[in-house]
C-alpha cells in the first residue's frame, strides 16, 4: 500500500469509528471530545468585523458549521436562529461559520430572505474546521458557559429545534443527564406506554455509553428491555455494547434471537458480521456483511469492516475499495 492508499485507508477508519464506535461520541466531532475545552477562534464576518472567541466567554454558545447551497444547511441556519432568538436572555449566543466564503452573495441572499440576524463568519482556510475535525454539513455545536463542548448535533432531522433546545438547556444546566435523555425520546401519544419509558431509559443509556459510563450503560439498557422485553433495538445496543466491551458470546446470544426471528434484520446481520470479525472468523464475516450490504440504507460500516478483512487477507486493491465505499457513503449527501 502506497503512501497515498495509506493516508485514503486511515482517513477513512477515522470517519467510520469517529461515527460508529462504541467508544466514541456518536455525533462528536473528530478533534474535541465531550467536556474539553473549545479552540480559541478570530475569524471575518460577513459585515466586515471580526468574531472573537473570547467575547462569548461566560455564554452558551451555539456554533453552526454551514455548507453553501445545501437545503439542510439553509434549515439549519433558519432554525437555529429561531432557537437561540428565544434564550437569549438566557445568555446564549449563536454563530455560524462557513468555509464557502466565495459564497458571500449565496448567503447574503439567503439571510435576507429568512431575516437571519446572527452573525455569519468565514472560515477561508478552514484552520478551524480541522482543529475540530468536522466530519459532516451542517454541525451544530453547543458549547457550556466554561467554554467547554457539551453536545454536537449532526445533519439536520424533522425535530432539529426540539433536540437543539434540549442540548442548549442542558447546557445551561437547566437539563439533568436524565431529563435530556427524556427530552430527547422519541414522542409518544400515550405518556405511559412501555415504549416511550423503554426509549428514554434507552436514550440516557446513550448518553452514559457516549461518557464512557458502559456499566450505566448497561444498568439502563437493562431497564429498557424489562420494561419492553420484544424491543429489538434495545437488545440490539445490548449487542453493541457487549461487542464493545469484547462479551462476544453475549453478544451472539442476543444477536441470534433476533436472526432467528427475522433473518434479514439489517443492523443484526451488521453486528454479527462484526462479531464474527472480532473472533477471526474472517470468511464468514464477509459473508454476512456482504449479505448486510443490499439490506441497509447507510452499510458503511459494513463497508469498512470487509475493508479491514480484505486487508488482513492481503488483498489491499479490494481493502482500498471498500474504504473508499464507505468514505463515500459516510459523506454522501
Amino acid at each position: 500500500m502506497n503512501l497515498k492508499q495509506l493516508i485514503l485507508r486511515t482517513l477513512t477508519c477515522t470517519i467510520i469509528m469517529t461515527a460508529t464506535a462504541s467508544w466514541v461520541r456518536a455525533d462528536d466531532l473528530r478533534n474535541v471530545k465531550h467536556g474539553e475545552t473549545f479552540p480559541e477562534y478570530k475569524l471575518p464576518a460577513i459585515d466586515g468585523t471580526i468574531i472573537d472567541s473570547a467575547a462569548a466567554r461566560g455564554s452558551v454558545v451555539v456554533i453552526t458549521c454551514l455548507s453553501a447551497e445545501q437545503r439542510r444547511s439553509e434549515l439549519v441556519a433558519t432554525e437555529s436562529m429561531q432557537v437561540v432568538k428565544a434564550l437569549t436572555a438566557d445568555g446564549v449566543q449563536l454563530l455560524h461559520v462557513t468555509a464557502d466564503a466565495v459564497q458571500k452573495p449565496y448567503f447574503e441572499k439567503l439571510r435576507q430572505e429568512n431575516s437571519i440576524t446572527s452573525p455569519l463568519a468565514f472560515d477561508v482556510d478552514r484552520t478551524l474546521y480541522g482543529r475540530l475535525g468536522i466530519i459532516a454539513f451542517p454541525t451544530t455545536i453547543i458549547l457550556n458557559k466554561e467554554g467547554k463542548l457539551d453536545s454536537v448535533v449532526l445533519l439536520h432531522s424533522s425535530d432539529y429545534k426540539r433536540v437543539l433546545e434540549a442540548h442548549i438547556r442542558h447546557a445551561l444546566g437547566t437539563l439533568s443527564d436524565k431529563d435530556l435523555a427524556e427530552q430527547l425520546a422519541p414522542r409518544q401519544t400515550d405518556a405511559g406506554s412501555p415504549k416511550l419509558a423503554s426509549a428514554a431509559h434507552r436514550s440516557l443509556a446513550r448518553l452514559m455509553r457516549e461518557r464512557g459510563e458502559f456499566d450505566s450503560a448497561r444498568k439502563e439498557l437493562n431497564k429498557a428491555i424489562e420494561i419492553d422485553p420484544a424491543n429489538q433495538e434495545v437488545m440490539l445496543d445490548l449487542a453493541d455494547l457487549d461487542i464493545a466491551a469484547n462479551n462476544l458470546d453475549a453478544a451472539d446470544a442476543m444477536l441470534e434471537k433476533i436472526l432467528a426471528a427475522q433473518p434479514d434484520h439489517r443492523r443484526a446481520k451488521r453486528l454479527k458480521g462484526i462479531s464474527l470479525y472480532h473472533r477471526g472468523k474472517l470468511d464468514e464475516a464477509k459473508t454476512i456483511l456482504q449479505d448486510s450490504i443490499p439490506l441497509n440504507p447507510s452499510p458503511e460500516l459494513a463497508h469498512y469492516y470487509l475493508g479491514r478483512i480484505f486487508e488482513q487477507k492481503g488483498d489491499k486493491d479490494q481493502a482500498l475499495a471498500q474504504y473508499r465505499d464507505a468514505l463515500k457513503l459516510f459523506v454522501h449527501e
